[in-house]
């Protein structure tokens, strides 16, 4: 009986890990672009996701065809029937396909971030820079800015894109735009990572900041927080410890 048992939750396992991910067994070389195919899955892909939604299909290789929207990056079948919305797994080389793919694209985005705007810890010997998607309410992101100050004395520069937990006007938001209006935004920024709160005025033209920082986030696909974005493309999601973070910059 266990070992129906075992069988049966191996089934059930690798059911699961299917229905996630579609898996090809071989690495397969580009295709070149076919016009008519590719017409044909937008179609179908206009009919599922609606006239008005704008994307871009090409040929990623033999088996998938990649699909950009606004926000999110996936992979169709040739025909444009099924949509693998999960990971996709070269079961030969053990790559992730759409995290490689949004990694690459990612690297074009981070040419775009507007640094100047962004609050920033920067290093004096400068030989890496990270941008974190954070938040004051998070309260791991909170642990994580205690690492600042070690990540900035190993060459470090540590640059913040805020997405407070609400819109214009919220608790949430108007704190984290106080603590980006202050005369010393950097010791506010540590006041709020504290304690939680921070009050103080605020501007136009912070609330106009944070706005299109919340709207960077958006561009990048991220909502989770924190996120550790390295110049490599590379995402990480939740807090990492300060030696193991060190040693990806390295290996970069």
């Amino acid at each position: 009986m266990q070992s129906v048992n075992r069988i049966i939750a191996l089934l059930f396992t690798l059911s699961l890990f299917f229905c996630a991910a579609f898996v090809h067994s071989q690495t397969v070389q580009p295709l070149e672009n076919n016009h008519s195919t590719l017409a044909a899955v937008k179609q179908k892909l206009f009919d599922l996701l609606g006239e008005n939604t704008q994307f871009s299909v090409e040929p990623y290789n033999n088996e998938l065809r990649l699909v950009t929207t606004q926000n999110h990056t996936f992979f169709a079948s040739p025909d444009g029937k099924y949509l693998y919305l999960g990971q996709v797994i070269d079961t030969e080389s053990k790559i992730d396909l759409t995290e490689l793919v949004k990694q690459q694209q990612r690297v074009t985005l981070i040419k775009t971030l507007p640094r100047d705007a962004l609050l920033s810890y920067q290093a004096s010997n400068e030989q890496h820079i990270i941008t974190i998607f954070t938040d004051i309410d998070c309260p791991f992101c909170r642990k994580l800015h205690g690492k600042i100050e070690k990540l900035n004395r190993q060459g470090v520069t540590v640059d913040y894109v805020m997405i407070p937990r609400g819109k214009v006007g919220s608790s949430a938001f108007e704190k984290t735009a106080a603590a980006l209006c202050a005369r010393n935004p950097q010791e506010a920024m540590n006041q709020a990572m504290q304690v939680g709160r921070y009050q103080g005025n605020v501007t136009n033209v912070c609330e106009n900041n944070l706005v299109t920082q919340q709207q960077l986030a958006q561009r990048f696909g991220f909502s989770a927080t924190p996120t550790i974005l390295l110049q490599n493309g590379e995402a990480i999601s939740g807090l990492i410890k300060t030696d193991e973070l060190l040693q990806r910059l390295a290996d970069i």
